[in-house]
């Protein structure tokens, strides 16, 4: 059976993000996969990536060594079979919940090594859901696009490959 990690990035557990993340994850389960809903606002305080490079050690290769809230969700997003995590835009960005599991996500698995650019033990498609209250014209805005861009990018390199929605 297939596991499906769903990561609500919004300090708001009943509004739209969290809605579409529940819709997403049922639609898996509905495929007979086994999944779990994780609000990053309802876990222990947390903190972004600190760059101690701990993750780069030999006896710590690939996960980040920082005991925090986010510890168990790192080593669940590193079992699992598909990611789906969603945020709202907050001031045309991500949440800073999401920033620092992002960070924390990303930077353990980098290598600095062009023939293996990550040291993840296999690729898992992500779903990435990004709410927003605010009229679509307002994405016509070339500065909010590519900030998104770069950060689909960087997502895709680390994860192999992305379902936009």
């Amino acid at each position: 059976m297939k596991y499906i990690v769903a990561v609500n990035a919004s300090p708001r557990i009943h509004w739209n993000t969290a809605r579409l993340i529940e819709a997403a994850a049922r639609g898996a389960q509905e495929a007979g996969a086994a999944t779990e809903i994780i609000h990053l606002y309802r876990l222990d305080p947390f903190k972004g990536c600190i760059s101690c490079f701990g993750c780069k050690l030999p006896e710590s290769f690939g996960k980040c060594v920082v005991k925090d809230g986010l510890t168990d969700v790192l080593d669940k997003i590193r079992r699992a079979d598909g990611l789906i995590i969603g945020s709202p835009n907050y001031l045309s960005e991500m949440t800073a919940g999401f920033r620092a599991l992002y960070e924390r996500l990303v930077f353990q698995s980098l290598t600095y090594n062009k023939e293996r650019p990550n040291c993840n033990v296999h690729m898992i498609p992500v779903l990435l859901i990004h709410t927003s209250n605010c009229d679509e014209s307002y994405y016509d805005n070339a500065a909010v696009k590519p900030q998104f861009l770069i950060f689909l990018l960087i997502l895709t390199h680390m994860m192999d490959k992305y379902i936009y929605s």
